[in-house]
This record gives C-alpha cells, sequence and structure tokens, in this order.
C-alpha cells in the first residue's frame, strides 16, 4: 500500500527561516531514489541541492521556482511503498497531518557562518510580509540601521514605479529572475544606490609581465596546472593595498565610520553554469607567488564544480573582474564596486600594441586596466597614485615573486 509523504523545508542553518526555490531537479510523477537530489534552494547563506529522504514518486511542488519555502513547512510530497519511520524528536508543522501522510525533514550540512539579518521591529516584519517585500534587501533609516514602516512604504513606491516604466510588447517572453541571478541583481543595484561611483582608467604595458608568467606556465605545466594571469594580478594588487590601505576598506553608514582592513581578502568574478559569482581569496597580504597560483586554482576548480561553501564567496575586501577571458575586443569598462567595498579592478584582454620608445615605434603587450572607486573615500588623486603604483608593479614584476 503505497502512502504519501510530506518532506518539509529543513534547518538549514542557524537563523535561516526561509529559502528561495531555484529548480526543480525532478518534474512531477518522476522517480526517485533515496538521497537523490530534488530540488534546489538558496538562503542569504548557501545555494543547497535538497535530497529525497526516502524512494518514490514526486507527486507534489508545493512552490514554483522563484517562489519562498518556509522552514518546517511543507516543500514537496514523495508517494513511496517504504514504510517510514518518524523520528519523535522532529517538530511537525502546524498543519493537521492526514492519517496516511507523514512528515520528514532533510539533513543538511549547516554553513559555517551565522546568519546576519537587518533589525527592525516584529510590527514592520509583519507588514512587510504582507506587502511581500523582503526585508532583509533593505537598508534601515532608523537607528542602528533599523528598517521602519517608511522604508517599507518607499521601497513599494520604488518597485511600483519601475514595474509601470517595463513595456511589454506582443511575442514578447517572460523569465523569473531567481537563483543567483536574482541575488547578483540586488546586490548590483544596491551597490550602484548606495555607493557613488567614479572610474579611473589607465594602460599598462605589460610585456615584461607576459615574460614572468611563460616562465610560472612552463613550470605549472609540470603540475598539470594552467597559470594564469591572475595569480600575478592579485599578487600587485595585495602589495598596492599595503601602500594605499583606504582602497581596502568598507564604510559604515550607521557609525559615519571607515572600516580599513588588515586581511587582504580579493574577489575574483567568475561566470558559472549557476550564475556571475565572487569567490573570494583570504588573507592574500600572507601569500607568495607560488602559494597564491595553488590557492587559486583550488578555488577556480571548486567554482567550476559548484563545490563552493558560503564562506568561500563571503569576507572580500575588494574585487577583481576579469572581462577580457571572455574574449573579444571590449578595451575598457565601468564596473560596478561590490558592495561594501570601495573599489574593484577591470581587467581586459593584454593585447599587442605599437608603443614609442626611444623615438622608435615598437610592439609591446599592453593591459587595459579600468578600476572603480568610491568617491566618499578614494579621490581622484587617490586613484591616480593607486593606479600607477599597480601599473608600475605589473610593468617591473620583479616585486611579484
Amino acid at each position: 500500500m503505497s502512502k504519501i509523504v510530506t518532506v518539509n523545508l529543513p534547518d538549514i542553518g542557524e537563523g535561516v527561516v526561509e529559502g528561495e526555490v531555484v529548480e526543480w531537479l525532478k518534474k512531477l510523477q518522476d522517480p526517485l531514489k533515496q538521497d537523490e537530489p530534488v530540488v534546489i534552494v538558496m538562503t542569504d547563506k548557501a545555494t543547497v541541492e535538497l535530497p529525497a529522504p526516502c524512494p518514490g514518486k514526486l507527486v507534489k511542488q508545493y512552490f514554483a521556482p522563484g517562489q519562498i519555502a518556509i522552514k518546517d513547512k511543507p516543500l514537496y510530497d514523495i508517494e513511496t511503498s517504504e514504510e517510514i519511520k518518524i523520528q519523535e524528536h522532529i517538530k511537525k508543522p502546524d498543519m493537521p497531518p492526514a492519517s496516511a501522510e507523514s512528515i520528514i525533514p532533510i539533513a543538511t550540512r549547516p554553513p559555517s557562518t551565522p546568519s546576519t539579518h537587518v533589525k527592525s521591529s516584529p510590527h514592520t516584519r509583519k507588514i512587510a510580509k504582507e506587502l511581500g517585500i523582503n526585508i532583509e534587501n533593505l537598508h534601515g533609516s532608523g537607528p542602528e540601521g533599523r528598517v521602519t514602516p517608511e522604508d517599507l512604504k518607499q521601497s513599494l513606491q520604488r518597485n511600483k514605479v519601475a514595474s509601470t516604466l517595463v513595456t511589454r510588447l506582443p511575442g514578447d517572453k517572460e523569465e523569473p529572475l531567481i537563483g543567483i541571478k536574482s541575488l547578483m541583481a540586488k546586490k548590483m543595484a544596491e551597490a550602484n544606490d548606495q555607493i557613488p561611483h567614479f572610474s579611473y582608467f589607465e594602460s599598462c604595458d605589460a610585456t615584461r609581465l607576459v615574460q614572468l608568467r611563460e616562465r610560472y606556465k612552463q613550470e605549472g605545466a609540470k603540475q598539470k596546472i594552467a597559470v594564469t594571469y591572475l595569480p600575478f594580478i592579485i599578487k600587485a594588487l595585495s602589495l598596492t593595498l599595503r601602500e594605499f590601505p583606504y582602497a581596502n576598506s568598507s564604510v559604515d553608514q550607521t557609525a559615519h565610520s571607515i572600516i580599513i582592513h588588515e586581511q587582504h581578502n580579493i574577489g575574483i568574478a567568475m561566470n558559472t553554469k549557476q550564475g556571475l559569482i565572487v569567490p573570494v581569496l583570504k588573507n592574500v597580504q600572507q601569500m607568495g607567488i607560488e602559494q597564491i597560483i595553488h590557492t587559486y586554482e583550488e578555488l577556480k576548480n571548486k567554482a567550476a564544480q559548484s563545490n563552493l561553501k558560503p564562506i568561500d564567496m563571503k569576507e572580500g575586501t575588494i574585487t577583481i573582474s576579469n572581462f577580457g577571458v571572455l574574449g573579444g575586443h571590449g578595451m575598457w569598462a565601468t564596473p560596478i564596486i561590490n558592495f561594501p567595498e570601495v573599489a574593484i579592478l577591470g581587467l581586459a584582454r593584454i593585447h599587442k600594441e605599437p608603443v614609442a620608445r626611444n623615438n622608435t615605434v615598437v610592439l609591446r603587450d599592453i593591459l587595459n586596466l579600468s578600476w572603480s572607486f568610491d568617491h566618499r573615500v578614494i579621490d581622484g588623486d587617490q586613484a591616480a597614485s593607486i593606479s600607477n603604483h599597480f601599473s608600475g608593479l605589473l610593468q617591473n614584476p620583479a616585486a611579484l615573486i
């Protein structure tokens, strides 16, 4: 005799009470094996694949992609003939269970980092829920950054204005903005709203850098490591941050202060099948070039295999966006700062270019640098000095090794 097992959204981590359904890996009526991934759920701390607790058939999905599932509330139903033993210590959801149903949680590994929620009163959170506003995406205007009902009103007005500006034409296709893409969209909008950006551009003679990388590339091949330019860029950026520590800071608007970070935690923007992510190389200031090469290789492989942990993408202090790796002939960019950092470096593709040297035109390897800075912290003079120092390290890279 078959029975229906209702699977709840489990406790994914301390303080996490909800998660966005990103993708159903199984369709209705699909057979399920025990521990086979069924659905991908993203919280503010992690993106996880949730496995089936028992074999059977998927017969109900309580949420469509993009909708928010609640901890300890039904996520999906399995029709199974297996005898399921309910653990007595598991709290069942607040709903009357049918006699033929069992409620089973899913065991997952909680993230290693604590939750960080914005401050607000229960009344404000109740209003936000009724209005369909994710309060965690707001910056409060109240004391200590507390979100107020007025903040909710302004957010609702902004969303209404944005919605009315969208033109819909016959034949248009509409796709939900969910998962990593949704998270990045929110972060970019937040950064653009909070940070007064300005850009600085510079061309750098990378001929000696190309020669240095070729040397390490041959050594790396013996260890099956494809040595790229990024480890040398990372090292040069860390050495630059030693000279210009304000480029490695964050603005705390609530405390009206600038937090200057001792650690050089350099984020590397990467395109993956899940979308754009920014894994972070931690404590670069303590690393030599060989260690950076190996650590960056490990981080890159983890990203390619979707094995990054939440902590791998947190605590960044400055970011590199290597748009040159995408190919093409793009020369410059105006990258958006990864909030709450104060600087980001965009890299074009290294290319050959004729340059005047000692009244003679020679062909050199040129790297175009595109910086964006937070003008509250970095002014034009500092931007020029930062870029010039960084460029000098690449043009004469002996200090990198």
